[in-house]
């Protein structure tokens, strides 16, 4: 597969279970080597190096599990981003508080910010992480599944966290089974099969695609089939 997202887009992934969407989270952030190919980061090659230097390089990734930490409040989670980042040797913690602010204002999260992170919900927990990222100060934003587990009102709540985020000037690339959260936010759709580019345009081109709706619910019984 091929495939370029281009700065300011928000750039979504769909696929059915076992499609390759998290394998291939993994290949860009350097949680799997590819066996082939090449993977390339503001025209430069990324493919083969360590997780943390691809965090250094201003890609910021969620995960679908999340592990923040417990015991410390949701400020402190968040500026450990600040701290970690490719910028973050050279920071204070005066400064990493600072740099805190912005993000746990996007996400919503500045009331409960000295509220131990263990004690949220689990959509306050997927803020959080979004603002750990969002601490790191990203070029490029992967979001994995992020509204797994999510309740409707949950998801609705963190749609327009999301659409802050990007209004704020990120690129975004999601990788998501709710299909109404893609047609709602994204631009451009890249359609996963299996480890192949199955199809790829526009929200709407995307849903209404037969190859599509057939990779999601099964290829439909012609008329006059015998039951």
């Amino acid at each position: 597969m091929s495939f370029e997202v281009r700065p300011g887009q928000f750039f979504g992934i769909i696929g059915a279970n076992g499609a390759g969407k998290t394998t291939l989270l993994n290949l860009i952030t350097g949680y799997a080597p590819p066996s082939s190919g090449t993977i390339e980061f503001e025209g430069e090659p990324i493919h083969g190096l360590p997780p943390y230097r691809i965090a250094h390089r201003g890609i910021g990734r969620t995960f679908q599990i999340t592990q923040p930490f417990a015991e410390m409040s949701v400020r402190d989670n968040v500026m450990t981003g600040a701290l970690f980042s490719r910028n973050g040797a050279r920071r204070s913690l005066k400064e990493a508080r600072a740099m805190s602010e912005e993000p746990l204002r996007l996400v919503g999260l500045t009331d409960q910010a000295d509220v131990p992170a263990g004690a949220l919900t689990l959509g306050g927990k997927k803020k959080l992480e979004l603002a750990r990222v969002l601490a790191t100060e990203p070029k490029l934003i992967l979001l994995d599944e992020v509204m797994g587990g999510l309740t409707w009102g949950e998801i609705e709540d963190l749609m327009s966290t999301l659409r802050r985020i990007h209004a704020a000037g990120a690129t975004i690339v999601m990788i998501e089974h709710v299909v109404h959260v893609i047609v709602d936010l994204c631009d451009h759709v890249f359609v996963l099969n299996f480890g192949r580019e199955l199809f790829r345009g526009t929200p709407q081109d995307v849903i209404t695609h037969p190859e599509v709706i057939e990779a999601y619910l099964g290829k439909p019984i012609a008329a006059g089939a015998d039951a």
